[in-house]
């Protein structure tokens, strides 16, 4: 599979960044783009995953298992939905 590059980003930086960068690529057989792209988009999607996830403490997680422990009849609109042809092949 051949992907295109079609957008460019730049940005400026130290010069003792931009060698410690060049070091550590160099170190994995990477040119200092690759390296940058590499690195840069598993952080990016670290940040994406943990944003999504949803955290809850101890006390907050015993309410939620508390309240889906809860019985509660189902509604109208539950019942109506269950009753639909297909629901209980």
């Amino acid at each position: 599979m051949t992907i295109t590059k079609d957008s460019r980003v730049e940005f400026k930086t130290t010069s003792e960044i931009k060698e410690l960068l060049q070091r550590a690529a160099n170190s994995l057989g990477m040119d200092l783009s690759s390296f940058l792209v590499s690195v840069a988009t598993q952080k990016a999607k670290e940040i994406v995953k943990e944003d999504s996830l949803l955290t809850l403490n101890s006390s907050e997680w015993d309410k939620f298992q508390e309240y889906l422990n809860r019985k509660k009849e189902p509604s109208k609109e539950l019942q109506e939905l269950m009753s639909l042809r297909g629901f209980d092949e």
